[in-house]
């Protein structure tokens, strides 16, 4: 029959800590505060890419109502008997009527040649990520043909 073995306890001081070495959540003297020095490394680039979303949506949206305001306007523009300044008036209607609240200022601009039409529109878009120097804008172009009617003779 055989006989547990018992330890003395007086042999070995005993600080009144329990360790234990293998233990998975263990760390040596080494590895202490890493994780609040990981936390304060990923912390900014996990709100980065949490304002990301937001941040292109609103830059999407922005250039999908520029890009519309750009064919409203050359659409507008591109009319035989259209006068000039019409391209930029009705994209100006149509982003103060749509794009309020996600495009901040606007511009556009109208240029027409003899056979066609185009309208150019740069916007910005509000900031929702803090980040020195980052201003998010939007550049469309639309160019269009002029409506005109022409004869056999002259093309």
């Amino acid at each position: 029959m055989s006989v547990p073995r018992v330890h003395n306890r007086a042999a070995a001081p005993s600080s009144g800590l329990v360790t234990r070495p293998d233990a998975a959540g263990s760390c040596d003297d080494g590895e202490r505060g890493s994780s609040s020095v990981e936390f304060a490394i990923l912390f900014p680039i996990i709100v980065a890419l949490l304002l990301a979303g937001p941040q292109l949506s609103m830059w999407y949206f922005a250039r999908e109502a520029a890009e519309a305001a750009a064919q409203a306007g050359a659409r507008a523009a591109s009319l035989s008997e259209a006068t000039g300044g019409a391209g930029q008036q009705a994209a100006d209607t149509y982003l103060a009527r749509l794009g309020t609240g996600t495009i901040t200022r606007y511009s556009v601009s109208e240029e027409a040649t003899a056979t066609s039409v185009s309208v150019h529109i740069v916007a910005e878009v509000p900031n929702v990520i803090p980040l020195p120097g980052f201003s998010p804008t939007v550049d469309v172009t639309v160019v269009r043909g002029k409506e005109r009617f022409t004869t056999p003779d002259s093309p």
